[in-house]
């Protein structure tokens, strides 16, 4: 993919750093700006675009770059441009000392990414929602490049791999005819978590909740260390950091069996350091094919992809080593289904536990 910086597009370090410190930028695509700042950067000879298309967002991180700087990528059918801007978010921190006011300002990243294609104007406006989806996951995944590739350089760990649910819900997005200069602006929604207003807790329910505080510090129920990690798992989805919730759900798996592998051992009247000792000697799949299953019964084979284990086994503990040794982002699709599998994964040990509750009374109590 070839590379091109829109220098033309800025007007110099000083020009840009004062448009950094009033935020004066704004961008409008017309035709002498199209024919300046993107015309000498395309190969008309490769792809000459009729469409322009734009998408406005705000990154949750602020990557320094002059305001209106303009980075192009070509491919085959297209030409994907990427504009920065900056904004100062209603973040800053303010203190008082004194009688002087010192604030702390948070910036963060203004984008516009424009995609130029070959495809007519008509043919777009004919299937927007297809359209829009299609050329704003390729952005979006030119954008992450362009990240990384920060990253790398200037060793910044503020910054993250982005996916929609990073990005604010709705976002701004026009479309442009680029032979008669009419255009079409809109709103477009790349993803449905949108805040949530919570309702005050009842006097009953605060009572439940310090209820809990009671287990939960004095340990009276050992399962409830893996349940953290669901709420993490699915936190991490609505916020679009695929990799990690893939991870913290199949931890919460983990923790799941290794502490009932445990209960059971105790439940047979091992000591301490035996169980401590039979633990570290036994992993984690062992447990799952030749133990569990001879204490409370069940097909716990994971070759049968038809079943709770077989699932769970295929889409969530497989997914998570290729992602985890490869550093692959899992897409939006695995990470829904790895969930969904790893939770009726949960459901079928429940299941088996309160099938063995004469067996194992003491993992009655925990599981009510």
């Amino acid at each position: 993919m070839k590379v091109e910086s829109n220098d033309k597009y800025s007007s110099g370090n000083e020009k840009e750093s004062s448009m950094n410190k009033g935020q004066k930028s704004s961008f409008k695509l017309t035709k002498e700006v199209y024919e300046k700042d993107f015309i000498p950067v395309y190969n008309l000879e490769e792809c000459r675009p009729k469409t322009f298309i734009e998408f406005e967002v705000v990154l949750s991180f602020h990557i320094p770059m002059y305001t209106s700087r303009t980075v192009t990528l070509q491919s085959e059918q297209e030409y994907f441009s990427f504009r920065f801007d900056m904004v100062t978010t209603n973040e800053s921190y303010k203190y008082l000392i004194g009688e002087e006011l010192q604030i702390l300002n948070v910036h963060k990243t203004k984008m516009l990414m424009m995609v130029a294609v070959e495809l007519e104007y008509e043919t777009i406006l004919q299937d927007t929602e297809r359209y829009y989806n299609d050329y704003f996951d390729l952005l979006l995944g030119n954008l992450n490049q362009i990240v990384l590739n920060y990253m790398i350089v200037k060793k910044d760990d503020d910054c993250h791999y982005l996916t929609k649910e990073m990005l604010p819900a709705v976002i701004l997005v026009r479309s442009t005819n680029l032979e008669t200069w009419e255009n079409q602006k809109g709103l477009f929604m790349i993803h449905t978590h949108l805040p949530v207003e919570k309702e005050l807790l009842s006097a009953k329910e605060v009572q439940e909740v310090m209820k809990m505080q009671l287990v939960v510090s004095w340990n009276l129920n050992p399962f409830l260390r893996g349940e953290q990690f669901v709420y993490t798992a699915r936190r991490y989805f609505k916020q679009g950091f695929y990799l990690e919730a893939v991870n913290a759900i199949q931890t919460s798996v983990e923790v799941l069996i290794r502490t009932l592998f445990e209960e059971l051992l105790r439940s047979e009247g091992k000591l301490d350091k035996e169980i401590e000792e039979q633990l570290e000697d036994t992993a984690f799949m062992a447990i799952i094919k030749k133990i569990l299953s001879s204490y409370l019964g069940g097909s716990w084979d994971v070759t049968k992809d038809k079943t709770a284990v077989g699932k769970w086994y295929k889409n969530t503990y497989v997914l998570r080593n290729k992602a985890t040794h490869s550093g692959r982002i899992p897409t939006f699709q695995e990470v829904d289904e790895a969930i969904y599998d790893a939770l009726e994964f949960r459901k079928f040990i429940v299941e088996r536990i309160k099938a063995n509750y004469k067996k194992y009374p003491k993992l009655k109590e925990y599981i009510i």
